[in-house]
């Protein structure tokens, strides 16, 4: 078995800070808070402390978040909440499958394109209908930011539900919002939580079938809740001076790999991109290959085209960008991760390509 030495997929290694809270938060915070006993009162303090916290980082108030144990379910219950049979649904191209597959529920849906940098590409939407608006911050392939607060004004009459389970608190909340979506991976929490946010003046009600007033199931895990609150506390304290760091890194991976390596596109400008992700595709290398290759010389990475055998369709994310959707890689650079390391991984990149291309 390859013994993969450094991570640069997609989800991050739970933050330091956060496994030690974590094993404390077992500890503290196993009982349930609802209860009546010491126990329960001290867990309530946790997660009152938590959830104020992870709030004020995330510029939402603490009375609209909600958590959800299940990250994939954050976006669907912050759109679907919105959605009614008789509204109009407007979504992107490279929104995640999960969004495509809320549209085809819906009577009324209109995808909007997006350009070579991977922009949302929108016309005002002359409609007498009531609009809910997918809108993604960051993207989870690319890295590409949408302009929010542009978009934003161009469907000023929309219900806006905002995906930002890949940018976290990386990117400020546009003035206009309805509903917004959170996962904890995106600051380098534990994976198996996320959170959904509803704005104060939002006709938001719970997608699912539910006999009273909550808004989510209370079905999630405490101790991971503590640890997203203190990953979160740590990962912002480091942004500041990370997110310089690593544009700088992206930078040079992609400036060397685009004079080393003909025949290969990236896909989006970093200057309008978050600063840890990059996403490069070659012609005549296969994505799997190429994965397999840098995991032989210790690197493990994601890929945004079909790498399983139960996805055999390229990225739809790439597809729509019309950028190369073959031999997809896609590079995420956590805090903490070394520019020799980084130099490394870039070199790996530019051999493993050379010797699938001569194969």
């Amino acid at each position: 078995m390859v013994q993969v030495t450094r991570n640069f997929q997609s989800e991050a290694p739970l933050h330091v800070h956060a496994r030690e809270v974590l094993l404390d938060a077992i500890d503290q915070g196993w009982s349930d808070p609802g209860k009546l006993s010491q126990s329960a009162a001290r867990a309530r303090i946790l997660q009152g402390e938590a959830l104020e916290s992870i709030s004020s980082h995330l510029k939402v108030p603490v009375d609209c978040l909600e958590v959800i144990g299940e990250g994939n379910l954050a976006n669907h219950y912050a759109i679907s909440g919105l959605l009614k049979n008789e509204f109009g649904f407007i979504h992107s191209a490279i929104d995640r499958k999960d969004v495509h597959a809320i549209a085809r529920t819906q009577s009324h849906t209109t995808q909007l394109n997006v350009d070579l940098n991977g922009h949302i590409i929108s016309t005002d939407q002359a409609t007498e209908r009531e609009i809910v608006l997918a809108l993604q911050g960051g993207n989870i392939e690319t890295g590409v930011i949408q302009p929010l607060a542009d978009i934003a004004r161009r469907f000023p009459h929309a219900s806006i539900a905002l995906d930002f389970t890949s940018c976290g608190p990386r990117l400020p909340l546009p003035e206009l919002w309805a509903s917004a979506s959170f996962d904890a991976t995106s600051w380098q929490g534990p994976s198996g939580i996320a959170f959904f946010a509803v704005g104060k003046q939002a006709r938001w009600t719970n997608p699912l079938p539910h006999v009273d007033n909550t808004r989510a199931p209370r079905s999630y895990s405490l101790p991971l809740l503590l640890a997203s609150s203190v990953a979160l506390d740590a990962w912002i304290q480091e942004e500041i001076s990370e997110s310089s760091r690593l544009r700088l890194l992206s930078a040079r991976v992609r400036k060397t790999i685009a004079d080393s390596v003909s025949d290969c596109d990236i896909a989006g400008d970093l200057d309008s991109s978050m600063s840890h992700k990059t996403s490069i595709s070659f012609l005549y290398v296969h994505g799997e290959e190429l994965l397999r290759c840098l995991e032989t010389k210790g690197f493990s990475v994601d890929s945004g085209s079909a790498c399983t055998s139960a996805n055999l369709q390229p990225s739809h994310v790439l597809a729509a960008m019309g950028v190369l959707t073959h031999g997809n890689i896609r590079i995420t650079l956590h805090h903490g991760v070394s520019s020799e390391d980084v130099e490394a991984l870039t070199q790996a990149i530019i051999e493993s390509v050379a010797e699938l291309r001569s194969q």
